[in-house]
């Protein structure tokens, strides 16, 4: 194999920069196109895995210097692992003459890396560094730290503040005008939360720089490295860099402790222990989990040994217990953790001969083929048997097998066999279900290996300042003044105290403000805008002023039209006329028409599976809306799909959120309603109205058993007012404020309602023509009737007529009013008579069973639970449909509007014809 000298160049040294950076090892992304490790891939395959892994996109220039030097055989293919060595800058093992460390070449870590993460322009790179470096002479000078001056606003010591409170608080020095903080600002905002800058990272920055002054005036010409930076590849062979690989991985999927294993054997806690120590606290703690061999373990326990032949276990613990996270993070509030990459952590499948994995892919095609064919969702039917303490994502292979073969997907014993050898986890011997379901479904996603993950997207580009018209402008300041409903004129009024309707121009800024129109609120105006304003709306007789009442009166034409009161037939536009959509929104017509096919497909593609699935999305995404505002940010956007488990690539989501996007954020009310769109509700006023007006004109219902006999109808007020022990007065002298003792005919009617005597219209009217007041036709001496009422009591004045007898009255029984024929009371009389001989035969116990239905014990149950009782007593087959009848008749009274039986009267006649003592039969 030929060799090539390495030189170093800008390509790789800004590749370098990055890749150390985002904590990126390049070699194991050549390695998935390089199946026979030969250190080799095609020139195509190496700048995609750039691509995918850095999402760095060279220029043709970059492209060919890479290619001529590392194309060593000149036949296509790169040398990746030549590049890889220059990417890391390892030392040279051949060279002995030198020590190792030496030859290493640390990156520097200046602006543009881990706590830089917001990139610049070369020129404005450039320009940055020359105000840093004036900003450290300025505070170097004059004893200032920026960190301190922003930590008052800081209240939780994260290390960011909001955009205003970086402008409000910077520190100088004059030299840096409004255009370096806003580069500054661009430079050092937060890209995870919008509108908060990071000022520790400027501090940091700062920082570095004074450090470098400071060596290059000691020692000029030093290149200055970052010290924080501790790479996560401890040795310098690649084999043992794997073996580490994997322990973390494992150690961190499955919650390990490794201290907890080796500490035990180390009385003195001084970190050392024998090589069978260690070698049995590995196997312990990860020989399972990681899969590790007697060869492996030899090269850990080489690496770590000393001289008399111990083990260094605890800088062996660290390396593990620092996976993917920072040692004493909880002091370091504003470092970086790396995180790992999605899909890093997933099984890996296990592989199989040449034959098997031809055979295995047929099978599974054949699998797929059935599940579209039948439309199978398979997850969750593997998912109800993976019931531990939490989802373990693996079933056993009895559980795999039945499975399949619930679903109806049946597959011979060595098929299945070749199924769960290819998905079976290595470790615990089960399978790994989410694998086989993504392999089979085309809908479901397992895991996706891709290099940013949710939380670590990409950083929004800076969006320049819309240069807006005048027209635009004012009707965006009409919606605000419309939405808000604010008065203009109020926040003018009290800077013009001459009412001359002019004032100057820093005046009418700060009136603009506090109508919303900064940063802060409801529209960023910038300086363009602003002097937009100021030329339309300048006073003629004075350049520095601005004529804010007419301005106001423009504005607020918007809520009605000036002199309104001299046209009374002006037509007033409607305000939905003045609303325009949010700033940021997305015009669909300014997209190219490759964007706009993608966006339909998108759309369609996930309205079809949310039909399928029937998902209701609009829950998850109220949950992240805490404001209520329709709006989510892009984190919580993509988050929302993979909670709702749908599944969309990065181009996808980007298609979605350039559509949706607007200054607030993703409008996720406007993308449901194009995704699920419904169906506005009838305007139903109208026709609930006409129903209303026709059910008035039916006039009132017939009246049903009204009493057309005045003394009949006072008998059944008393017997309600008897039963009841109702007070009719208590609900007329309300009415009666005079204490005249009589009331308005409608009054009266009124108080009779509200005492709930159920009287009819027909029956009410012979009320009021009996008591009707002589002196007044519209009025009724209530006073008389009630008197009437109250003498089923006692008798008026009774104190003044000692000897006088009062009787009191007694309401009749209900079921005794009923009367039946003389030929209905003989077939009634037979059928009781063979009622209580069957009773008296057999001692039955009547009352019991009626109980049972009597849930409220008023001593009444209706038709169908009387002849329920009947037939469970064994007495329905000796009676006719004629008997039930003529029973019902004779013990039916009504209770609230319906008919029901006393079962009390009917059972104490049974046990008087049948001759029981009273209340013992």
């Amino acid at each position: 194999m030929a060799t090539a000298v390495s030189v170093q160049s800008p390509v790789s040294n800004d590749i370098r920069t990055l890749v150390q950076t985002r904590r990126i090892r390049v070699s194991q992304f050549f390695q998935d196109y390089d199946k026979l490790r030969s250190g080799y891939v095609t020139t195509p395959q190496f700048f995609r895995c750039l691509w995918q892994t850095m999402n760095l996109k060279l220029s043709p220039e970059e492209e060919k210097d890479i290619i001529e030097r590392y194309d060593l055989k000149k036949d296509g293919h790169i040398n990746y692992r030549l590049f890889c060595e220059d990417i890391d800058l390892r030392f040279n093992p051949k060279d002995v003459h030198d020590d190792p460390a030496s030859q290493k070449v640390e990156a520097p870590e200046f602006l543009g890396t881990i706590r830089s993460v917001q990139p610049l322009t070369q020129t404005s790179e450039e320009h940055l560094l020359n105000i840093l470096h004036r900003m450290e002479h300025f505070y170097n000078v004059h004893g200032i730290s920026i960190r301190t001056a922003y930590e008052d606003f800081d209240v939780h010591h994260i290390g960011t503040v909001t955009e205003s409170q970086f402008y409000r608080n910077f520190p100088g020095p004059s030299s840096v005008n409004d255009s370096d903080i806003k580069l500054l600002v661009d430079k050092y905002k937060d890209p995870a939360q919008p509108g908060m800058i990071n000022y520790l990272n400027l501090f940091h920055d700062i920082m570095a720089i004074s450090d470098y002054v400071a060596k290059e005036k000691t020692s000029p010409g030093i290149v200055a490295t970052n010290v924080d930076f501790v790479p996560l590849i401890l040795a310098g062979d690649p084999a043992l860099n794997q073996i580490f690989d994997k322990l973390r991985v494992a150690i961190f999927k499955n919650g390990i402790r490794s201290l907890e294993f080796f500490k035990d054997y180390d009385k003195l806690r001084s970190g050392i222990i024998t090589e069978n120590q260690f070698v049995c606290g590995l196997v312990l703690a990860a020989g399972k989990e990681a899969q590790l061999s007697r060869p492996e373990i030899q090269k850990i326990v080489d690496f770590y040994r000393i001289s008399d032949g111990r083990v260094r276990y605890r800088e062996f613990c660290d390396m593990l217990e620092n996976t993917f996270t920072v040692p004493d993070l909880e002091k370091k509030p504003t470092e970086m953790v790396v995180r790992p990459l999605r899909g890093s952590l997933f099984r890996g499948l296990k592989p199989l001969s040449k034959e098997e994995e031809e055979r295995v892919l047929v099978v599974l095609r054949e699998l797929r083929d059935k599940c579209q064919q039948q439309r199978v969702l398979m997850y969750p039917y593997f998912k109800d048997y993976d019931r531990s303490c939490a989802y373990t994502r693996v079933v056993t292979p009895l559980q795999f097998g039945r499975i399949l073969h619930f679903l109806g997907l049946n597959v011979n014993p060595q098929d299945l066999k070749l199924l769960v050898a290819k998905f079976q986890d290595p470790a615990s011997g089960d399978v790994d279900y989410p694998s086989f379901v993504q392999a089979v479904d085309d809908e479901f996603v397992g895991h996706v290996l891709e290099i940013e993950t949710m939380d670590e997207l990409p950083p929004e580009k800076k969006v320049p300042d819309v240069v807006l018209s005048f027209d635009d402008l004012m009707a965006r300041i009409r919606h605000i003044v419309l939405t808000n409903r604010l008065r203009v004129k109020e926040a003018f009024e009290d800077f013009d105290h001459l009412r001359s309707g002019s004032i100057s121009k820093t005046r009418f800024r700060r009136c603009l403000a506090t109508l919303g129109l900064s940063k802060l609120r409801h529209h960023d105006l910038n300086d363009s805008q602003f002097a937009l304003l100021c030329r339309m709306y300048q006073n003629p007789m004075k350049e520095d002023q601005v004529l804010w009442a007419k301005f106001a009166a423009d504005v607020e034409s918007v809520f009605t039209k000036s002199g309104l009161h001299k046209e009374p037939t002006a037509q007033v536009p409607p305000l939905e006329t003045f609303k325009v959509p949010v700033a940021g929104t997305m015009n669909l017509s300014d997209t190219n028409e490759n964007h706009r096919q993608l966006l339909d497909s998108t759309i369609s593609r996930l309205r079809q599976r949310v039909e399928q699935r029937r998902i209701l999305l609009r829950p998850v995404f109220q949950d992240f809306d805490l404001h209520n505002h329709g709006h989510v940010t892009r984190i919580q956007f993509r988050q929302c799909f993979a909670m709702l488990d749908i599944h969309i690539n990065d181009e996808e989501a980007a298609a979605l959120e350039a559509y949706f996007k607007d200054d607030i954020g993703i409008n996720y009310l406007k993308f449901l309603q194009i995704l699920q769109p419904c169906e506005p509700e009838d305007y139903k006023y109208i026709k609930r109205l006409e129903e209303l007006q026709e059910t008035q004109a039916r006039g009132s219902l017939p009246e049903k058993n009204a009493v057309g006999d005045l003394e009949k109808v006072l008998f059944k007020i008393k017997t309600k007012v008897s039963r009841e022990r109702i007070r009719l007065e208590d609900f007329m002298t309300d009415y009666d404020k005079l204490n005249s003792g009589r009331m308005p005919k409608n009054t009266f009617r009124r108080a009779l309602i509200l005492a709930r005597l159920e009287l009819y219209e027909s029956e009410l009217s012979l009320l009021e023509d009996k008591y009707e007041s002589e002196r007044d036709p519209g009025y009724v001496e209530y006073r008389r009737f009630c008197d009437e009422i109250e003498s089923i009591f006692t008798i008026k004045h009774l104190e003044k007529m000692p000897q006088e007898e009062v009787l009191p009255f007694k309401p009749p029984v209900e079921w005794e009013l009923n009367s039946l024929t003389p030929e209905e009371t003989e077939k009634f009389m037979q059928c009781m008579t063979k009622i209580k001989e069957k009773v008296r035969q057999h001692r039955m116990q009547l009352f019991p069973l009626f109980e049972d239905y009597d849930r409220v014990h008023n001593g009444y149950v209706s038709r169908f639970q009387f002849r329920r009782v009947l037939s469970e007593l064994q007495l329905e087959s000796m009676l006719t449909e004629m008997d039930f009848v003529l029973m019902w008749k004779q013990f039916h009274v009504q209770v609230g509007g319906s008919d029901d039986i006393n079962y009390i009267a009917f059972c104490e006649m049974v046990y008087h014809m049948a001759g029981f003592e009273w209340r013992k039969p």
